[in-house]
């Protein structure tokens, strides 16, 4: 199966070198290093509804999946972490490059769903 050209962008990690990174990959193909202020950015702030929370979000702040101290790497399905991600579509943020850090992993998710695998997440 073709997935496309290989990328490994550090754009959203630069500067930050003495920070938790966060590293979103599919395999042989795209990788993407995020600092993880903008998680904190996207994800910090969940609805309190009462509905409960999928992806990044329960992830984030439950402290489960990669930030949790145990699992430094995992598989995450796309398109639940995807679902999960467009709730902050319409979000304002602290930070100017979350819109493009947002758009990032969103367009790494949809890549993932379109070739049918997974993605893996690791933070360091």
């Amino acid at each position: 199966m073709d997935i496309g050209k290989m990328i490994d962008n550090y754009t959203f990690y630069n500067g930050y070198e003495d920070e938790p990174e966060i590293i979103l990959s599919i395999k042989n193909s795209d990788t993407i290093h995020i600092w993880e202020g903008y998680f904190e950015d996207i994800y910090g702030e969940p609805s309190l509804d009462g509905n409960g929370w999928t992806g990044f979000t329960r992830d984030y702040n439950q402290m489960e999946g990669i930030f949790a101290n145990n699992e430094p790497v995992i598989e995450i399905n796309p398109l639940e972490y995807l679902q999960d991600l467009m709730i902050y579509k319409n979000k304002t943020f602290d930070y100017d490059e979350t819109v493009q850090v947002f758009h990032l992993i969103s367009s790494l998710f949809e890549k993932a769903i379109k070739n049918g695998v997974t993605v893996i997440a690791k933070k360091r």
